[in-house]
Formats: C-alpha cells, sequence, structure tokens
C-alpha cells in the first residue's frame, strides 16, 4: 500500500453559485477511492453506449467529481481538470481500473491526445436564445448561450458558458418556457444585478423547473465546443 505524500493534494471545483465555484483539495488516495466507486456506477453504461476510451474516461470523470464535490452540475473546466487528474491518478499507481473496464491506460492516453471530434450531428437538439424582445442590444461583450434537449430525460437544458466554463441551470419540458427563463438570466445580466440579485434568481429558476439537470453526454459536449460560435449572446 503507498504511502501517504505529505503535500501532494489535487485540486477540483465545486459549483457553488451561478457561474462561481470553490476549490476542493483532496489526497489521491482518497481521490482514487472516489474513482473507483464511480468507476462501477459508469461500467454498465460504458458498455451499453460503447464509449470510445477518451469518452469512457470522461464520463469516468463527470461521476467522480460528483461524487467528490455532492454536486451533479459540471462545467467544461472542472470536467477537463478532473479527467486530467484521473490520468495522472492513473500513471502514477494510485488508481487502476477493475479487470472489467474495457480499455488500459496506453489505448486512453492515445486516444486522448488526439483532438476529439465529435462523431454525430447534434444541430436539432440545441437552439440559440430567441429574445421575445425585437431590441437586440448593440454591445462588444457577449457570452455563449442556449437551450439544448437531453437525450435522456427529454428535457430542455438551459446552458450558459461564460469564460469557457459551461453551466446549465434548469430544465423544462416546454422549449418556449426555457427560452423565457433564460431571457429573464439574460435581462438581469444585462441590468447588472447584484450577487444576491442573481442568487435569488437563479434560485427561483430552478425551483420553478420541471425536472433535474443532466450532464450532457459526452460527443454532445463536442459538438457545442465545435460550433460555439452559433451561439453567442449580446451584453
Amino acid at each position: 500500500m503507498k504511502k501517504r505524500k505529505k503535500g501532494l493534494r489535487f485540486k477540483t471545483r465545486a459549483i457553488r453559485q451561478p457561474l462561481q465555484s470553490r476549490i476542493i483539495e483532496i489526497e489521491p488516495e482518497d481521490l482514487a477511492a472516489y474513482v473507483s466507486r464511480a468507476e462501477k456506477e459508469v461500467l454498465p453504461i460504458i458498455e451499453e453506449r460503447q464509449l470510445s476510451p477518451a469518452a469512457a474516461q470522461f464520463f469516468l470523470a463527470q461521476h467522480t467529481h460528483r461524487l467528490v464535490t455532492g454536486d451533479p452540475r459540471f462545467t467544461i473546466e472542472s470536467g477537463a481538470n478532473m479527467a486530467n487528474t484521473i490520468l495522472a491518478l492513473w500513471e502514477a499507481g494510485y488508481y487502476t481500473p477493475g479487470p472489467d473496464y474495457p480499455y488500459t491506460l496506453q489505448e486512453t492516453l492515445r486516444e486522448v491526445q488526439e483532438e476529439p471530434r465529435a462523431q454525430a450531428d447534434h444541430a436539432e437538439s440545441f437552439r440559440p436564445f430567441t429574445s421575445a424582445n425585437a431590441v437586440v442590444p448593440r454591445s462588444l461583450r457577449h457570452i455563449y448561450g442556449g437551450i439544448v434537449l437531453h437525450p435522456e430525460t427529454n428535457l430542455w437544458q438551459i446552458w450558459l458558458m461564460p469564460e469557457g466554463r459551461c453551466t446549465f441551470v434548469a430544465a423544462y419540458r416546454d422549449p418556449a418556457k426555457a427560452q423565457s427563463s433564460l431571457e429573464i438570466i439574460i435581462n438581469m445580466s444585462r441590468r447588472g444585478g447584484s450577487v444576491i440579485e442573481n442568487a435569488v434568481l437563479y434560485k427561483r429558476i430552478r425551483e420553478q423547473a420541471d425536472g433535474e439537470l443532466r450532464q450532457l453526454p459526452f460527443d454532445m459536449m463536442l459538438y457545442l465546443i465545435e460550433h460555439l460560435d452559433r451561439y453567442p449572446i449580446e451584453l
């Protein structure tokens, strides 16, 4: 059994308030235990969906992040951080997948080092932000956002990506309701609401949602990153 190395810790981010996060430090042995737990959860799904080595590893990172932080919300930044951390644990020998895990470290490293591309066209699942207000502000500032139909829940999730971090806000059965809630958020951002006002608004929107948020499948996230320029929102 490996000795605990003093000063060696891994960091991950947990979403705290909308568009904010806090850093969690964790010992490598403790994090490896979380990865092993997450592996047991994701193995049936990896096999069912026939995920590639990189997709399987990213999916494992999603579930590990949820176990560590207790928060199902997930951003590209936190996902990449956790995925890289798991690889580091694997390479250092702190974590070794069980015999049923379908890929080796070498297979996983080989694929993640290549530039990943979406395998399917998910255009019909993503919709840009549409405003009920005919007046569009002319501004040099913008973020990316819109709504997306989750393939497992069939709910339309509001997503926003400021500063390269993708976050999901609320999920609705009706895409028009999702667009309306997104417009309320954007209007608040344009007015420059305070931290407290924003927190109250996000809480109210989540309470009026129709279901739980879920992280998008890996291939849909790749598609979004590749086509992000289709979804700008001027502030």
